[in-house]
């Protein structure tokens, strides 16, 4: 069940990060061996991951401090309204997006 946390921790780290988004989305100065996009990483965050039922997997959480929770929950929310762009350029431009990446920094810096 750790792992499960550790992979949308990683994802949330992603989101987080504009710079790593720029190399794994848009292959700029891509150094890392990896490639990613705005679909791959939702596609991994809710599908295979399962954020949402996570999140109210006391189980699972029970580690977790409630601020925590929260502030996963709201980032879930802005995820869930986000409108897609066209390209995953439109996407790393977006005001709207720039506003979760930074939900999504809020997140990492109060993960344990």
């Amino acid at each position: 069940m750790e792992k499960i946390l550790e992979y949308i921790f990683n994802d949330i780290l992603e989101i987080s990060d504009i710079g790593i988004q720029k190399k794994l989305w848009l292959n700029e100065n891509n150094d890392t061996g990896l490639i990613s996009s705005y679909i791959e990483l939702m596609s991994r965050l809710f599908d295979d991951h399962n954020l949402s039922n996570v999140i109210k997997n006391k189980e699972i959480t029970r580690e977790l401090k409630p601020e925590l929770i929260s502030a996963i929950k709201k980032l879930e929310e802005a995820l869930d309204n986000y409108v897609e762009k066209e390209t995953d350029k439109e996407i790393i431009l977006d005001p709207k997006w720039i506003e979760i990446s930074e939900q999504a920094k809020t997140v990492i810096k109060m993960w344990p």
